[in-house]
């Protein structure tokens, strides 16, 4: 279990915290706008960036044990393999800088490759393999020395959707597999709600919600949350509220709006409707540019702006 307790960092401008948050052995997605703080969070649980506050691991406070001794593995966006080495010795590399004997090392590799399916790739090179195989192999080289918290930032970023697509399964299945928490960076609402038990929501270097996958999704509470999971943001007396595009009914309701553009997508026309200055989205029948309507937002979402 990781638990958060009044975490804080300085970066440069930038303030982080504080953030206090608890996570079981169970999968959490970070999400936020660029800037929000997400991978500066990652690094001060990582012990990668002074921070003050705690940070707790199985009941064992380590905000004082440098990155080595805190049994964190953090995979960075770029993945941060060896070029210069094979995928072997990549994988191999925290069991020697730990001392672990060479035949214990040989088994861990080795198991760790077949349960990634990249056995048959130990003799390459990082330069040799794909986007999903390099990704596999950084996995591997986090989870062969058996960390109690794995950080993955933007572990999917670059990927083509194909091999995105490939690549969901085994990351969905890690915490249950290794018996760990997993915190995931990540922009991607999609790949937020495939992968996520949770969701954290940062925003100006703090936590601005958390909940349960289907819940944030479904019923946000902070705008910034809202903007984030797909939700469109509009003001009526006073009030924020998110709607989807799907919620907007055309055609009736007391609101009035100006159809400003229409295009094609694959739900169907959309348009771009403006009322009192305010744009959003909207499925609708049939109509152009310039035409008066009439709407009504149907599951409106009330929210923090």
């Amino acid at each position: 279990m990781l638990e958060l307790r009044g975490v804080k960092a300085k970066l440069g401008g930038f303030q982080l915290g504080p953030i206090d948050l608890m996570v079981e052995d169970s999968y959490l997605v970070v999400m936020g706008p660029n800037g929000a703080g997400k991978t500066t969070l990652l690094k001060a649980i990582a012990g990668l960036l002074r921070a003050e506050g705690s940070v707790v691991l199985d009941g064992l406070d380590v905000s004082r044990l440098p990155p080595e001794r805190r049994n964190v593995a953090y995979v960075p966006q770029t993945y941060a393999l060896f070029d210069h080495m094979t995928v072997y010795a990549n994988i191999e590399f925290g069991l020697r800088m730990r001392g672990v004997p060479r035949e214990e090392r040989r088994k861990a590799v080795v198991e760790i490759a077949e349960r990634l399916a990249i056995k048959e790739l130990l003799q390459r090179t990082p330069r040799q393999l794909s986007g999903g195989q390099r990704q596999r192999v950084a996995l591997a080289r986090a989870l062969v020395v058996r960390p109690r918290l794995l950080l993955l930032d933007e572990p999917m970023a670059g990927l083509d959707p194909d091999i995105k697509e490939a690549a969901l399964p085994l990351l969905r299945g890690l915490s249950q597999e290794f018996g760990i928490p997993v915190v995931h960076v990540t922009h991607d609402r999609d790949e937020a709600y495939s992968l996520g038990d949770l969701v954290a929501v940062m925003y100006g270097g703090k936590i601005v919600e958390v909940g349960g996958v289907e819940e944030v999704f479904a019923r946000p509470r902070h705008a910034v949350t809202a903007r984030l999971v797909g939700f469109q943001i509009i003001k009526l007396e006073g009030r924020c509220f998110g709607i989807r595009a799907e919620d907007v009914v055309v055609g009736s309701g007391g609101i009035r709006g100006r159809v400003v553009q229409t295009m094609r997508s694959a739900g169907g026309v959309k348009a771009l409707l403006d009322i009192d200055g305010q744009r959003i989205w909207a499925y609708i029948g049939s109509a152009r540019p310039g035409d008066d309507v009439e709407i009504e937002l149907s599951r409106p979402v009330p929210l923090d702006c």
